[in-house]
């Protein structure tokens, strides 16, 4: 089944974050990372997101501690300050929507995340719970599922000029390249959907690029045709998120 959709109409404002209902029993937030970044930290940290090094956080820098101690030694110990932000970002998202959907009543900064071997997140009290990060540029955004037999891999990309031909042998087969369309939202919103179901089989770039196929929105893994919904929409006009999920 596949769901496409450019409506600004499904986006709900919530703060600086706003939800996207793309499915029953899955939501999404998404935010930009520089509006994020702002309304979390106290006056008194001056961040210049334009920064290349990295700054060393301490979580009394924070409106709302929601980092734990851990964290906040891991986000120190990425040498470029856009990796870090990034980092938090997703972190503010993802914890945010798990409190919200009453998968925990931890505080916060006591909501773990954990990593399975080949990268894929996963909340440390609830392992089966579905979820998923991603981030492009100014945006970040997380998704969860609301039943654990649900799951679910998400992607953004910012929609930038045609690809060259180097990356689109990398990216796709040459079945996809003779079934893309020729303009680059086409192409980022097909890549957006592999990276998804890659990230939704949990093994991420762990798996061939080539052993995975885009083509008119339908999915093939090694040469077959995968049972799951798909689902995109273009953000702004220049960023386009894709949703695989069974």
């Amino acid at each position: 089944m596949i769901y496409i959709s450019n409506m600004d109409s499904i986006f709900k404002n919530k703060t600086c974050i706003k939800t996207l209902s793309a499915k029953p029993g899955i939501e999404i937030r998404y935010a930009k990372i520089p509006e994020i970044i702002h309304s979390i930290f106290k006056k008194k940290a001056r961040l210049d997101l334009r920064a290349k090094s990295n700054e060393v956080f301490r979580r009394e820098d924070l409106i709302n501690p929601f980092l734990s101690d851990e964290e906040i030694s891991t986000i120190n110990g990425f040498k470029a300050f856009k990796k870090q932000i990034e980092w938090i970002s997703g972190r503010y998202l993802i914890k945010h929507l798990i409190a919200d959907l009453s998968f925990s009543n931890a505080s916060l900064d006591q909501i773990i995340l954990s990593y399975f071997d080949q990268g894929a997140p996963f909340l440390s009290t609830h392992p089966d719970l579905s979820i998923s990060l991603s981030h492009s540029n100014d945006y970040a955004v997380a998704a969860c599922c609301k039943d654990e037999k649900q799951t679910l891999g998400i992607d953004i990309e910012k929609i930038t000029k045609k690809p060259d031909a180097n990356f689109l042998k990398i990216a796709f087969t040459k079945n996809e390249i003779l079934n893309l369309k020729s303009d680059a939202a086409q192409i980022f919103k097909n890549w957006t959907i592999k990276e998804a179901y890659l990230k939704y089989i949990q093994k991420g770039f762990n798996e061939s690029l080539h052993k995975v196929e885009v083509i008119n929105n339908e999915i093939f893994h090694n040469s077959v045709k995968i049972d799951v919904d798909v689902f995109s929409t273009f953000i702004n006009g220049d960023y386009v998120l894709s949703l695989v999920s069974n």
